[in-house]
Order: C-alpha cells, then structure tokens, then sequence
C-alpha cells in the first residue's frame, strides 16, 4: 500500500534587522505549500518574540512527500486589496543556491512526521542552525530589495534650487522637508466640517511604503524618513521614494521645519500639498514630470514655493517574475576582471552630435583646458577603425570578438517605430533622397521613426556623413545586381546545388553583415557563453540645451519592450544592463531583479557634451546614485579612474561593482594599471588590435563551467571511493565474524572420519541441487518481470484516473481521508462498478436474444427436451 507522508515543520528565523510595525517576515519555498516561489503566495510568520538580539518569527508548515525542498525568507509590507494578497517586497534572501531542506524517512503512527528544521539534514551535511538568521546562510550574507510586484513607486525629487523662500528673515536659514502620503479614500470617509486643532494630522495608512534618500558628495543617505525629514542645501539631490497599489488615491503632504543648529530647536513654517501623481500622459516630449506648488504659512500665506522633479514606475507587465537569483545576478567573489567588446570588435563610426550642440561645447574654454591638463598625462585616444567588412554592432562583430576570447560583448539596444529592440548606436541614421551630379543627398532620419523593414531594407548610413560618392553608391548597386544577373543567367531550373549553396551563403553573410540586428536575433544566433552587456539608449537633454532626440518613447512602455524581450530569450546567459540615463537605471532596477544593472557616468575628464542631469555630472556623484538606487555597480571612464584611483575602493567599500570603459583602456599600460586596482570589467573599444594580449585568456564562463564540473566530479568520485571503502570494511568484518564462528564449532565439536565423508557426498548432491535451484530462480525472475510489467501498462490509466479523482474532489469533501481510506473508498466503487456491469450485462443480453432466432429455436428445443422427460 502506497502512503502519503506529511510532514509538520517548524520554520523559524531571527531578524536582526529594525522592523516597522507594517512589516511582516514571510517564506516562500520551491514546493506547493510553500508558493513555488510566487509574491502572492508567501506563507506568512508569526512573530513570537522580541529579544536583544532581534526578533523571532515562526510558523508550522504541512509538507506533503518526501523530496527534497528549497526555500528563502523576505521581509514585506502585507497590503490586502479585495481579499488579495500583495507584497511590497523590502527584502529577501538572495543566496545564489537558497535554503535546502531534505525530511528523514521516519513518521510517527498517524502518518504524519512531526520535526523541526534541525531535524532534516541535507545530503549529508550539518543541518542549519536554529532558528535561522535572517540573511545568513552557511556562512554567507547576501540581501536585496524587491522589485515591483504590482504596486507603482513615486519618486519627488528636490534639486537645483527647488526650494524658494520669499520671507527675507527665513531666505538663509535652514530648513528641512518631510513628505506624508495621504489616503484620499479614508480622507473623504473621516472628513470633519469643523476641528479645534491648529495642525492637521493625517493617519498613516499600511498601504503605502515611504522612504527617503539624501545624494551629497560626502556620501548617500539612504533611510526612512524622520520624524522631521531632511534638511535640503543648495547642492543637495533628495529622492522620496513612495510604493502604492493605487497611486491614484494617494496626494502628498509637505511639513516644512525651521532648523536652528545652536538651540537644537525645529519649528514648523509651513506646508504645501501635492495632488495623486498617476499618469504620464501629462509629459511632454521625454521631459521631466514638474510640480510647482506654493509653501503656504502657518497664517494660511504663501511664504515661498517649491519645485518638484517626478518620476513615476509602474510594474512590469505580462512577465511572471519570481523569487530566482540567476547566474548574472550572482557576481562571484574572486572573478578575474572580465573583457568586454566594445560594440563586438570595436566601433568603426566616430560618434556624432547634432551640429546645433558643437557651438556650445567649442565655446566652453575652461572645461576644455581642464581636460587637455588630465588628458596629457595618458596616451592619445585611439582613432576608430574604419572597415567596410566588419562595422560595429553587427553579429560579425560580436562573433568576432568571441572567437578572440572575450568574456562580454557591449553592444546598444534602441526600440524601432513599431517597439521591437534593435541593435543600433546613434539616435539618427542617413537615407538617400536623390542625386546631385556625382553626389547623392542624405536625410537624417531618427531611428524611432522607421519601422524594422524599413531599417533592414533601405540604404542607410551613419548620421556623422555629410555626403556619398556616386562610387561608393554604385558599388553596392553592382554587387547586389551581380547577384541578380547570376540568378537569372543560370535559371531556376538549371541551378547546380553549389551555385546555389553559394548564393545561399553569400546572402547569409551578407545578413549576418547587415546593420540593425533585432536583440532575439542575437539570442538565437550567437554562442550561449558569450555575456551580453546590454546599454540601453534614451535620448537625454544637454546641459547647454537641446537634447540628443526630439518626442523620444514614454521610459516606462520603452523599458517594458526592452525587458521583456531580455527575460524570454535570456536563458542561462549572463547579461548586465547598463545606461546613462539615471531615471532608466532606476525603472531597470525596480522592474526586476534577474540581470544586474550597472549605471553609465560620463564623468569630468573627459570631452564629452555634458548631460544635464546633475547626477551624471562626476563618478562622485554616480556612486551616491547607485548606493541610493540599490543598483549593482557602476560603469566609469578610464581617464576619471586614473585621476582618482582612490574611487575604486570606495566601491568596493559599499560591495559594488565597477567597469571601465573608453579608448584609454586598449591601451596595454592603463589596461595593467587598472587590472592592479581590481576593477570587474574592461570595456575594450578595439578588440582585434589586443588580441596578442587576450589571445591566451579563455572565455570566463566556459572555464568557469568547467571548473563547477571538476569539482562536482571529484565530488562524486570522493563519495564513490568513501562507499567502497566502507564496503571493504564490511566485507572484512563479515569475513573475520565468520571465520571467528567456524573457529568455535570446530573446536567444540571435531567431526569424525564418516561425518567428512557424509559431507563430501551431500556437497556434491547441493552443488547440482543449487545448480537447478538457481535456473528455476532466474526463469521465475524473468515471469515475474513480465507479469509486473503487464500488471503495470493494464494499472496505469486506473491509477492515474485516482490521482485525477483525489485532487478534484479531495477540497470539495467535509473530512480530510488518509491514503488507506482512499483505497478503501476507491476498492468499494469498483467492486459496485462490477456488480452493476453485470446486471446490465445479463439485462441487456436477455432483452436482445428475445428476437434472436438462433435463441429462440434453442429455447424451443430445450422445452421439449424437458417435456419429453417428464412424460
């Protein structure tokens, strides 16, 4: 008889950790009872006590079988919405291999194994401690913050001034800025018609989660609020980050407090409302959502005003996310810094700027001597390779750069006009009009407004050229006419299989070749083992004005497509997302958590046009970004981490990680200085020109597969070597048993001349006796094999149809039955199904042999049979 063990688990775990009274501990686990990793079906703790150390939580768990089950423990805000639960993850346990719980094969008389999570013990390893510490597993601490399940995050932002006081007494003070969420809903319903009270409160609700974050050059805080919020200085970056499940009901209150550093006193000055922030229809262009709201006093006056910067994140949508840590999100510890491509085997285009930005950038003289003093002290930038056979970002770059041994390959990813991501630098692109003479004019034409057909079939060239030789326009006429005119000369019929393979490859190569390579396409066609680092492009405004793109996508919808395509098509390849804008670093952060996101800097080295967001300003700067955002590392300039190569440890002091990219790292002397800081990546801009180099590093990840694969072999050859080893024992032991008890009866009892004989005869009659026995043994084996296996084809559908009856039925019962009654239950209706088969039978054959003439002539015969017989 088959029987389904249960198991009653204890899971309990300490939080060291301070938790807010809207905070709740829960797990989620690999098996049915335990989520299978979804958000919205974590098992709830409670918590059971409060101790100097931190606090305890636990609950008790029914497990069903007997297989080995993992799972994690994550901190969250419970917020029920129509009997839903949702999470506002704020952090859980991001272990590269999670918690292991393997149950012991005993059960009590019930069925049922009742144990705690000390008993279980995991392929023959110590079992965890107990309880558990929350974010400690074997030795190693390893936390993050959620992502977006489906609550959207508001981001106010208070920079560059946005603080504006028109009182002369309070102009030079310092003041400081708290944001409280208001619940609309609960508002409308505990409205007041009249109050005594000079201040309003507003009750604090549980569905909203508030905190705040304060960027200075000294460093990034980042904390929940306090009771009076932070104080905002003319350089200050604050962030006020805050997560509902409905944005529309909630509007924003801002307190503001005089701060007196001398008598430690605060006093509120004033306030200022903010409406529900719900939409970016209002977003005009790919400009900034900005508030401007009045500070009204305490005598209901406008003492000044206030500018805010919004940014609103919704949750990625059609994409199931779960509980997971991939192989690109674990960044091994001790990993050899990893080359990078730059665009495949480096760029072949200059890069271009939109001419009504050069005036601006030549103009200003004390930035450019700045970077001629830094720029002397390194070598020249290498000019770009200029190659009509391998251009940058194509599949034959990036191949290339692969068979060289590189590790990653950079590469930029844009959306087209009909939103599927294509891989492509520049925002603009230059198309043929008509000719001029021995000229032909180009019109530049953003990448956004042609559609995937477009890009692939019409001739296009990089922005940067002015204009395109007849020559140079004729040649690629002739090449593809040549083509043409093969396969019309030759005929479809008369067509050989080679000519024909070769125009085949001919066309593949030249696909393979082609500019505008779609992000699937790079998926399916390039080596699983080659990285992908993957920036994302979106047009950002100039410090001097103007910006790279016009009417550019909504950052949402524009990061979702991108996304979207990077999860279904990752696989087990490792991906890090990289780009400069700061607000799509922070969305790629908050939408998932599978790949790492680094964030792009431009730093203040280098000739570049400076952005006006003041966050890409300095490495400084980025650094207090990426701790603030949570993101994982940060990718800088070669020149800025040369000036300043104390910057590399601070990184590593807030255990982020950091790539170098530009021209200075092709370079074989700055390439070793910055391999001697330790940074994790070099992004190489020409790949081919140091193969001598990396000629003789193999790929990371195929080393690094390879060494996993080694240690699990010797692994498993040390647990074979052990068993047998204990076999031996065994066997030595059985044999010294043995002979020890032959010893004995020999000499107790010696045997006689006629006892040997006697035994030498038997000896010979059980040789052949086992001889027989042991064929009969081997013919019974061989009819007991096949009866099973027939037993188990005829069985198979019966049992599967219980299995199906069990589940569907089992919720719908008042009591809960055991596998024996069950059995029982299912025993009793096929015997009944029997039973009435056989009624019906009988009934059925009667009722149809009546007009059977065949049965009646039988009938009849009998009949007189018996009466002649009883005449």
């Amino acid at each position: 008889m088959i029987r389904r063990v249960v198991y009653d688990i204890e899971f309990r775990v300490l939080v060291k950790e301070k938790l807010n009274s809207s905070d709740s501990v829960l797990i989620t686990g690999s098996c049915d009872q335990l989520g299978e990793w979804l958000p919205n079906r974590c098992v709830p703790l409670n918590r059971l006590d409060k101790t100097d150390d931190g606090e305890i939580w636990s609950t008790n768990i029914k497990i069903y079988g007997t297989q080995k089950i993992s799972y994690r423990y994550l901190i969250a805000q419970i917020v029920r919405i129509d009997d839903d639960l949702n999470l506002i993850v704020k952090k859980w346990e991001t272990f590269k291999v999670a918690r292991q719980l393997s149950f012991n094969n005993w059960t009590n008389d019930s069925g049922v194994g009742v144990s705690s999570i000390t008993t279980p013990t995991v392929d023959n390893e110590p079992p965890d401690e107990f309880p558990a510490i929350f974010g400690c597993y074997k030795g190693e601490r390893r936390t993050d913050i959620g992502w977006l399940t489906g609550q959207t995050e508001i981001q106010l932002r208070f920079h560059s001034n946005a603080l504006q006081i028109w009182s002369s007494k309070l102009r030079n003070s310092k003041i400081s800025l708290k944001v409280s969420p208001i619940d609309l809903n609960y508002q409308q319903e505990n409205e007041e018609t009249s109050t005594d009270s000079p201040s309003q409160i507003f009750a604090p609700t549980s569905k909203v989660f508030i905190q705040s974050a304060l960027l200075r050059l000294s460093g990034c805080e980042a904390n929940i609020q306090s009771d009076y919020g932070a104080i905002i200085e003319k350089d200050d970056y604050v962030i006020v980050k805050i997560q509902t499940f409905e944005p529309e009901n909630v509007a924003y209150h801002i307190d503001f407090y005089l701060v007196d550093d001398t008598t430690s006193l605060i006093k509120h000055i004033g306030f200022a409302y903010v409406l529900p922030i719900h939409s970016n229809l209002e977003l005009a262009d790919n400009k900034q959502l900005n508030r401007i709201v009045p500070i009204i006093g305490l005598k209901h006056n406008p003492i000044g005003q206030i500018k805010i910067d919004v940014l609103l994140i919704t949750p990625l949508d059609a994409v199931q996310q779960k509980f997971f840590v991939t192989p690109s999100k674990y960044w091994r510890q001790g990993r050899r810094p990893v080359n990078v491509g730059h665009r495949g085997l480096g760029k072949t285009n200059a890069e271009h700027i939109p001419s009504k930005h050069l005036a601006s950038i030549s103009n200003d003289t004390n930035k450019q001597r700045s970077i001629d003093s830094v720029a002397s002290n390194f070598p020249p930038a290498i000019p770009p390779v200029q190659t009509k056979f391998v251009s940058e970002n194509t599949l034959a770059s990036f191949k290339g750069a692969f068979q060289l041994g590189f590790d990653f390959v950079e590469f930029d990813v844009q959306l087209s006009k009909d939103k599927v991501p294509v891989v492509y630098h520049d925002f603009q692109v230059a198309i043929t009009l008509k000719r001029k003479g021995q000229e032909a004019e180009l019109f530049v034409v953003p990448v956004k407004d042609l559609t995937l057909p477009q890009l692939q079939s019409l001739k296009i060239y990089h922005a940067s050229k002015t204009d395109v030789t007849k020559a140079d326009e004729e040649y690629d006429d002739d090449d593809q006419a040549t083509i043409n005119n093969t396969m019309n000369s030759l005929g479809t019929s008369t067509l050989s299989n080679g000519v024909e393979n070769q125009l085949k490859q001919q066309q593949d190569d030249k696909k393979f070749r082609s500019l505008f390579p779609t992000l699937q396409e790079l998926f399916e066609t390039l080596d699983p083992y080659l990285g992908f680092n993957v920036e994302i492009k979106y047009a950002m405004e100039y410090r001097k004005g103007g910006s790279e793109q016009n009417h550019y996508f909504e950052r949402n919808e524009y990061i979702d497509c991108i996304l979207r395509c990077l999860i279904n098509y990752a696989g087990k390849r490792v991906i890090v997302i990289s780009t400069f804008d700061p607000d799509c670093a922070s969305m790629l952060r908050l939408k998932q958590t599978l790949f790492p996101v680094l964030f792009l800097t431009q730093g203040d080295k280098g000739d570049w046009p400076q952005y006006l967001d003041i966050r890409t300003w300095s490495i400084d700067i980025g650094l207090c970004f990426i701790v603030a955002e949570h993101l994982s590392g940060l990718a800088a300039p070669a020149l800025d981490i040369l000036a300043n190569k104390e910057f590399v440890k601070h990184v590593k002091e807030n255990e982020k990680l950091l790539f170098i990219w530009g021209d200075e790292a092709s370079n074989k002397d700055v390439s070793k200085c910055l391999l001697e800081l330790r940074v994790d990546g070099l992004i190489f801009d020409h790949a081919a020109e140091v193969k001598e180099e990396h000629s003789t590093i193999e790929n990371l990840f195929i080393s690094e597969e390879r060494e996993e694969l080694e240690v699990v072999n010797n692994f498993r050859q040390k647990q074979l070597e052990l068993q047998h080893h204990q076999l031996l024992q065994e066997l030595e032991r059985l044999k010294a048993a043995r002979e020890a008890t032959n010893l004995s009866i020999s000499t107790t009892n010696p045997p006689s001349i006629n006892q040997i004989s006697k035994v030498l005869t038997n000896a010979g009659q059980d040789q052949s006796s086992i001889i027989i026995d042991s064929n009969f043994k081997h013919i019974l084996s061989m009819v007991i094999r096949i009866i099973n296996s027939l037993l188990g084809v005829l069985t198979r559908p019966y049992i599967y149809l219980q299995q199906v009856i069990l589940i569907s039925f089992q919720s719908y019962l008042p009591m809960q039955f055991d596998e024996k009654s069950w059995y029982m239950l299912f025993g009793f209706m096929t015997f009944m199904v029997f039973i009435i088969a056989y009624v019906l039978s009988r009934y059925v054959t009667l009722q149809d042999a009546d007009d059977d003439p065949i049965y009646q002539r039988a009938r009849f015969y009998s009949m007189q049979r018996k009466h002649s017989k009883e005449t």
